[in-house]
């Protein structure tokens, strides 16, 4: 079950603007869930999940992260569901980080994905977790101001 975070970056947007390694530009809007997700072992103690969208270069990228356990994905990918603003839920697919951390999932349908947010309140990611079960992560998205 989700649990309030006491942590007072959740529900705001936080942007950055930075250059990489090369020298290219980076710009990131975080937002951090309110809610805790509580795993099992080797899991316990509670889990934030932060959604990002980056861009670098030419390419935009929306990924999700937890700080602890592992998302049901494969290279292949998978699927996960998300509602905005209590509308049905829609199936979005996503891909496995390249480094083949479990615990960062990237979503295939960017721009619409960003597109929704903006528009929206706030969103609901319903996804699996290996060897926990689905949970539904919300996001508060409204106020987003992405114009990259």
């Amino acid at each position: 079950m989700p649990q309030s975070s006491p942590s007072s970056r959740a529900g705001r947007w936080t942007y950055e603007e930075r250059a990489d390694q090369t020298g290219s530009r980076v710009y990131k809007a975080s937002i951090t869930s309110p809610d805790v997700l509580q795993f099992g072992f080797p899991y316990a103690g509670g889990s934030t999940a932060m959604l990002t969208i980056r861009k670098r270069d030419e390419s935009t990228n929306v990924y999700l992260e937890v700080s602890k356990g592992q998302f049901n994905r494969s290279f292949e990918g998978g699927n996960a569901r998300i509602r905005f603003d209590g509308k049905p839920a829609q199936s979005y697919s996503f891909s496995a980080a390249e480094n083949g951390r479990a615990n960062i999932i990237f979503f295939d349908a960017e721009q619409k994905l960003i597109n929704q947010m903006k528009a929206a309140r706030t969103m609901v990611i319903e996804i699996g977790f290996y060897a926990q079960g689905t949970r539904q992560i919300s996001f508060n998205t409204a106020g987003l101001k992405w114009t990259r």
